[in-house]
C-alpha cells in the first residue's frame, strides 16, 4: 500500500510539472509573439556572443597548443644548430690534423728523395788544370 501511495505521487508530481511546463511554454510564446525587431535583434546578439565566447575556450586552447608546439620546435633548432656547430669543429679540427699529417708525411719523403739524388748523382770530378798557353801572357 506504501508503494501504490508513493507510485501515485510520482504520478501526480509528473502531472503537475508537465502541467507547469504547459503553461510556462503558453506564457513564453504569447510573449515572444508581441517583440519587435529590436528584442529579436539582442536575442540573435546575445547567441552569437555567447558561440563566440564558446568557441573562443577552443581557439584559445590551440593557440596554447601551438605555442607549446613553437617552443619545442625552437628547442629542436638549438639542439639541431649546436649539433652542426660541433660537427663543423670536430671536420675542422680533423681537416687541420690530416693537413698536418700530410705535410710531414711530404716532407718525409723529399727528404728521402733528396738522399737518394745526392747519393745517386755522381760526383763532379775537379776540372782538368788548365795550362797556359804559349804566347799568350797572363797579366798579373
Amino acid at each position: 500500500m506504501a508503494q501504490d501511495n508513493f507510485a501515485n505521487q510520482g504520478q501526480q508530481f509528473a502531472a503537475k510539472a508537465a502541467d507547469f511546463s504547459r503553461a510556462v511554454l503558453k506564457i513564453v510564446s504569447e510573449d515572444v509573439r508581441t517583440w519587435d525587431v529590436f528584442r529579436w535583434l539582442v536575442i540573435v546578439l546575445l547567441a552569437l556572443n555567447l558561440l563566440l565566447l564558446l568557441s573562443l575556450g577552443g581557439i584559445k586552447s590551440e593557440i596554447a597548443a601551438l605555442k607549446q608546439d613553437r617552443s619545442a620546435a625552437a628547442e629542436e633548432v638549438a639542439r639541431a644548430t649546436k649539433e652542426i656547430a660541433d660537427t663543423r669543429a670536430t671536420l675542422t679540427q680533423a681537416i687541420s690534423d690530416m693537413r698536418s699529417a700530410l705535410q710531414s708525411d711530404i716532407a718525409k719523403v723529399n727528404t728521402k728523395i733528396d738522399t737518394r739524388m745526392q747519393q745517386a748523382a755522381p760526383k763532379p770530378s775537379p776540372p782538368p788544370p788548365t795550362t797556359p798557353k804559349p804566347g799568350k801572357t797572363r797579366p798579373q
